[in-house]
């Protein structure tokens, strides 16, 4: 539904359904190795993860290969309006799950498949707090399922494609003041949306070994044109309103580029930098029973992050990484669905070789957001008019626990 569409973009970001808070409403927690990372296996992953991170590294694959996992993910901030302290934006808990296989064809051939949530989001308020009119709770779930075909054209030189199937769902509740003018007064109504939408993308890859030592990789993912289509109801005293809705997302392309380098057999690094089209963003209009516009006004914005893996013995291994996400969204277009602010993400985890073929990987994931002002546009709960409101978001904080099982033939 255009209203969920519009809401899917702007809130996938305060909490990524199963990610942490990214930038825009990406999700980047794809395995508990390269959360603990910072999606720092761009040149290189060594792993089935390749289909998320750079499908071309496949070809590192030489036998078939699985991993499936999930991170948990829990968001939550400060919220004031107007300088009055609101009650904590608090979501609860999201599982986005990820899976992956790799399966060599040939020598220089690999098949690989990948599921895991790109985008997401999910924030709860208090039904009576003072942006009702905007949002009192609201989740989208983007689910991704990704064949990939990588070749290695030289010994040195492997490119790969594949499909992006997305399937998006969304659902939003707010409370609005309908105004009754024959009434002389203003009565509240509950505003429910939720609708989902699929359709696909597509992703190119590649990845160069410079030296021994060092592999480079780049991978770019295509827009995907999303018309989410649902249901509208407003429940309120004078009159209950339902109907279809849409609204169309354009989920953006992106590019990232990064390195891995192996300092010594036990000493590995490697670092990401993701350029993202959130401009696609602008505005939302939303085709429901009572029309509207949400002006947002997004700009391109950059990820970038490194990590670290050390081998204390054959069997155990313990990582460390940061990231850092610039916030895309506009000073005079806030929205309650996105708390704003840069975002600081450290992470740290473990590996251990249960079995020759059997590995566990545990995750963990702190992120810090800066905390920002926006100037928003609602309706005033007193009256039903819209007026500008002032929106702060501070203590903005997330943890994220992962752990991904990856077992081979």
């Amino acid at each position: 539904m255009k209203v969920c569409k519009t809401s899917v973009v702007a809130m996938a970001a305060a909490m990524s359904a199963g990610a942490a808070l990214g930038a825009g409403f990406g999700l980047y927690e794809a395995s508990a190795r390269g959360n603990a990372m910072g999606g720092g296996l761009v040149g290189s992953t060594g792993d089935a993860t390749a289909n998320y991170y750079n499908p071309a590294n496949l070809t590192e694959s030489t036998n078939i290969t699985f991993t499936v996992g999930v991170s948990f993910i829990n968001p939550f901030c400060d919220v004031t309006v107007d300088g009055r302290r609101q009650q904590k934006m608090d979501a609860g808990w999201f599982p986005p799950p990820h899976a992956y296989v790799a399966a060599p064809i040939t020598e220089d051939l690999v098949f690989g498949f990948g599921s895991f949530c790109e985008y997401g989001l999910g924030t709860k308020y208090d039904n009576d707090w003072a942006l009702k009119g905007d949002t009192t709770e609201t989740t989208i779930e983007q689910f991704t399922f990704n064949p990939n075909i990588a070749y290695k054209i030289t010994e040195d030189w492997s490119v790969a494609f594949g499909a992006r199937m997305s399937y998006i769902t969304f659902e939003n509740y707010k409370t609005m003041t309908i105004p009754v003018p024959q009434l002389n007064s203003v009565f509240p109504g509950r505003v429910h949306l939720e609708g989902d939408d699929f359709n696909c993308g597509y992703m190119l890859a590649t990845q160069y070994k410079v030296t021994d030592d060092l592999d480079v990789g780049i991978v770019y993912r295509s827009r995907i044109n999303h018309r989410i289509e649902g249901d509208f109801d407003l429940n309120s005293r004078p009159k209950n309103i339902s109907g279809d809705a849409s609204a169309k997302l354009v989920l953006p392309a992106s590019v990232t580029m990064g390195a891995n380098y192996d300092f010594t057999k036990k000493f590995r690094g490697g670092a990401a930098l993701t350029w993202t089209e959130w401009s696609t963003i602008n505005h939302i209009d939303f085709n429901i029973p009572m029309p509207r516009t949400q002006e947002l006004n997004w700009h391109d914005a950059w990820r970038v992050g490194f990590g670290f893996e050390y081998d204390f013995t054959e069997a155990f291994c313990g990582r460390i990484g940061y990231s850092y996400d610039w916030d895309p969204s506009a000073d005079a277009h806030g929205t309650t669905m996105l708390p704003p602010g840069d975002r600081h993400i450290v992470g740290f985890g473990i590996g251990y070789k249960i079995l020759e073929d059997l590995r566990i990987d545990l995750g963990y994931n702190f992120i810090m957001m800066e905390s920002e002002t926006r100037m928003m546009a609602a309706q005033d709960s007193s009256n039903g008019a819209e007026r500008i409101f002032r929106f702060e978001c501070d203590n903005s904080y997330s943890h994220i626990a992962s752990v991904s099982l990856t077992y081979s033939f």
